[in-house]
């Protein structure tokens, strides 16, 4: 084959396997094909990250949840402190998502997660600022099944898909049945 022709299909093999047109096993099937082997480009495999620190890690967003829930539910403190502290897990949470898809790991629990603190913390920072008010529970409700259908569709995550539908259908159901 055509050298000039060969790093054209090459160029475009890597670019597929950059944008996940292909699953990344296809991908270095057909560069190594198409290489003949001969791959001096090869991606250096990155750094492993230790188990432990994803144990420990996992560990510490799965004790997040039931912490918010006991800040916010069964504690005296004020509403700013309490926003300050569900705000951060739900930038942890996210930020850990965001290291789990660097290093291609599990990031679901990290989402539910997140997710979840963030349904917590708005609906805490609705009832502070409009108390007694449904109409605003319920917005905020909607705008969190919203978040929650992009993440599903963004993620190809099908749960988060199901909450937000199932979430935005009982949501209705409430108001008009």
């Amino acid at each position: 084959m055509e050298q000039k022709r060969k790093e054209i299909i090459i160029n475009e093999i890597k670019y597929w396997k950059q944008t996940r047109l292909l699953p990344e096993q296809y991908c270095d099937f057909l560069l190594a094909l198409y290489t003949e082997g001969n791959r001096d480009d090869v991606e250096q495999p990155t750094k492993q990250v230790p188990a432990w620190a994803i144990r420990v890690t996992m560990i510490m967003i799965g004790v997040f949840l039931p912490f918010a829930l006991l800040v916010i539910y069964f504690t005296e403190l004020s509403f700013v402190l309490q926003t300050l502290i569900l705000s951060l897990f739900v930038i942890i949470c996210f930020m850990t998502v965001r290291f789990f898809v660097q290093h291609k790991m599990l990031t679901h629990i990290a989402l539910i997660v997140g997710a979840l603190s963030l349904l917590l913390l708005s609906i805490r920072v609705s009832d502070i600022f409009f108390s007694e008010s449904t109409s605003a529970l319920a917005i905020t409700v909607m705008c969190n099944c919203f978040v929650w259908l992009l993440i599903g569709w963004r993620f190809s995550l099908m749960y988060f898909v199901i909450s937000g539908v199932v979430g935005i259908i009982l949501l209705f159901s409430s108001f008009f049945i």
